[in-house]
């Protein structure tokens, strides 16, 4: 029975988890907030989404 209550407990907090997350994301971004990268110079945080490797556009040299 303790096993039952801890997976229950675990779905419970990937559910309290997810709607949290989806909430985030649907929340529209502040007045003032819509272009971050423009001041952001970059740090060693490479999976930052404000990263400037990531305005880096690939081009193909065939």
């Amino acid at each position: 029975m303790q096993v039952f209550y801890a997976i229950l407990f675990g779905v419970v907090l990937g559910g309290i988890y997810a709607g949290l997350y989806y909430m985030n994301h649907k929340t529209p971004v502040p007045k003032g907030c819509e272009n971050l990268k423009a001041d952001c110079e970059g740090c060693k945080v490479t999976s930052c989404e404000m990263h400037p490797s990531h305005n880096i556009k690939e081009t193909n040299h065939d």
